[in-house]
């Protein structure tokens, strides 16, 4: 049987083994590994916040992944994992309902979801699109280098140099 229960404080070291899982690093935006002073200290601002909501997700006895719920105004935006050994079998995808229902029921002013996902990371991808997301846009991103970075890399190409360092600039 899969339910939603709220984390608790002997939650902490679960929460910051699953964390710095590498395939879970690999898939968040943020991929260096999590210090575990930085993890304490975050950790005790989602179990006191009102704009935070933490759950594990429960099969039985076993806790297989978690999710979290960042609310501001009548949105609130998911982030989750499940833990490797559950991987791959169905739980990601049951997980994301279980939070929509769980929304529905505890927070009713929660009128839009909204979930972040790497392009690459197609299980996630799968999750939401098999509960009703639509996907709403891409974003691009371009490294600027500025002068001196050009200049000590041998790049040459002024197209590219930012303001500030010699670079061309198009009007």
């Amino acid at each position: 049987m899969l339910f939603l229960r709220k984390v608790t404080n002997e939650d902490m070291d679960l929460l910051f083994t699953w964390t710095n899982e590498a395939s879970t690093r690999l898939n968040s935006f943020r991929s260096a590994q999590i210090d575990y002073e930085e993890h304490k200290e975050w950790f005790k601002g989602i179990v006191n916040s009102a704009e935070q909501r933490q759950y594990i997700l429960m099969c039985g006895s076993e806790a297989v992944g978690q999710v979290r719920l960042s609310i501001k105004d009548r949105e609130a935006e998911i982030n989750y994992s499940i833990s490797e050994p559950y991987r791959r079998n169905g739980y990601g995808k049951e997980m994301i309902r279980l939070i929509k229902q769980k929304v529905k029921e505890e927070l009713p002013h929660v009128s839009k979801l909204i979930a972040k996902v790497k392009p690459s990371n197609v299980a996630s991808i799968y999750c939401f699109e098999k509960n009703q997301f639509e996907e709403k846009f891409q974003q691009y991103e371009y490294v600027m280098k500025n002068y001196k970075q050009c200049q000590e890399e041998g790049y040459n190409d002024e197209a590219d140099t930012v303001a500030g360092g010699g670079g061309k600039f198009f009007t």
